[in-house]
């Protein structure tokens, strides 16, 4: 499972990571079902959390537009078109223009929650 995260990890500039450590640590929101990509390519649908990025900004790390575009950075690198295998999102999730959300495969949850937890 680290093998897997390292490699989304090595993908990410420091910048992005430590958004994703923001999203991950501040943004929260449930669970659910969501798109993601199998080994195939294919799309199908499987558990996950769901982290609110408009959260991320309560990691006082970044703001605004610096985090827009870190967060669009990072889509490009690891789920283009909204769905990656691990990682995958979804613009204005409650049509409201209230919030976008990052969703976390469930099988890799507690990998990405470790990793954030770490000393580095």
């Amino acid at each position: 499972m680290m093998k897997e995260i390292d490699l989304i990890l090595e993908k990410l500039t420091k910048d992005e990571k430590q958004l994703l450590k923001d999203t991950i640590n501040h943004g929260f929101w449930g669970d659910a079902d969501e798109e993601f990509l199998n080994d195939k390519g294919e799309v199908e649908t499987d558990g996950c959390y769901g982290y609110c990025t408009n959260d991320a900004v309560k990691g006082k790390h970044f703001s605004g537009r610096k985090i827009s575009g870190l967060f669009s950075s990072m889509y490009k690198k690891l789920c283009p078109n909204g769905v990656g295998e691990i990682i995958s999102n979804c613009n204005d999730w409650w049509g409201d223009n209230s919030g976008d959300m990052l969703f976390i495969r469930i099988d890799y949850v507690k990998a990405f929650e470790d990793w954030v937890k770490e000393k580095k």
